[in-house]
């Protein structure tokens, strides 16, 4: 899991920097009482999300929703990032401030203290059956500590990592290219 702390990735840092200065807003939820609105409607069908009491159809927010974003970054900037990395990328960023993510952090901080026995991985475990969410949505709520996955500048790690992900499929298709021969 991505979860371990070690010493920041230069590049996945330039890119977290890059993408909350593209942002170039702040959320958080206790600052006003509105949560972003919607970028529209799916398949003819309004969003059932409501935005907070401060915000009136007709009226721009004062943030932008996170799928509005991803639009432009695509459309502007040819980056091409799901809802869920943009969210993580501006958690990492401190941008990106809610009371579930708020929650999420306090408690994966308390867990993974140094004088805790518990692992990161049991960590995330807990705090998911303790909240009642997915392992994957405690997750996309804490910031990056390794780096942002799948850039198209990786790591020097990552390039090893791939390099031998690719020998062993290589390998592993010789081999059942080989047995099939032996079974005619």
């Amino acid at each position: 899991m991505a979860h371990r702390k070690n010493k920041g990735d230069p590049v996945s840092d330039a890119f977290i920097r890059e993408i909350c200065s593209l942002y170039g807003d702040h959320y958080d939820d206790r600052m006003e009482d509105s949560r972003p609105p919607t970028a529209g409607s799916r398949n003819g069908q309004t969003d059932k999300r409501v935005a907070g009491a401060d915000w009136q159809p007709g009226m721009s927010a004062g943030h932008k929703s996170l799928s509005a974003f991803q639009k432009e970054l695509l459309d502007k900037h040819g980056i091409h990032l799901s809802t869920s990395k943009i969210r993580k990328i501006l958690i990492s960023g401190g941008l990106w401030t809610t009371e579930r993510s708020r929650e999420i952090q306090t408690l994966y901080t308390e867990l993974t203290r140094p004088q805790s026995s518990i692992n990161p991985e049991q960590a995330v475990s807990l705090i998911s059956k303790n909240l009642g969410v997915s392992k994957p949505t405690v997750v996309v709520n804490l910031p990056y500590v390794n780096g942002v996955n799948r850039l198209e500048q990786k790591s020097k790690n990552a390039r090893r990592c791939a390099k031998y992900r690719k020998k062993w499929q290589e390998s592993s298709g010789e081999a059942a290219n080989q047995s099939k021969k032996n079974k005619l």
